[in-house]
């Protein structure tokens, strides 16, 4: 069904989320992030509504994509796994997160 959805106007690398690209972030396959890259911005403009579907492809995509049922279509399989590595990705804990920055000043110690 890939080649009936349309090819997005340019590569979709989702620099924003996915700093190092898509393809480096470590949760997709090698074939998963070259299909994300080439069609991810169909994908997306047909997710938000931006783009209308084209084709009855793109109208399955749409019409699986917002049930909550599993879907044997791969563009909707790789695109629920593209928004739950999104979740992941901006869920991230680091050890600084929620701590204050405390500044010290050494200067009321004695040097020895």
């Amino acid at each position: 069904m890939a080649a009936e959805i349309r090819l997005g106007g340019r590569k979709f690398y989702d620099d924003e989320h996915f700093p190092g690209g898509i393809d480096r972030a470590g949760f997709f396959t090698i074939p998963e992030a070259n299909f994300l890259i080439n069609y991810g911005y169909t994908l997306n403009g047909l997710y938000c509504g931006e783009l209308a579907p084209s084709n009855e492809a793109e109208q399955t995509f749409v019409d699986n994509i917002n049930m909550d049922a599993e879907s044997g279509l791969y563009e909707v399989r790789l695109w629920r796994k593209y928004l739950k590595a999104l979740y992941k990705v901006s869920h991230r804990a680091s050890a600084n997160s929620s701590r204050n920055e405390v500044t010290r000043s050494y200067e009321s110690f004695d040097e020895a």
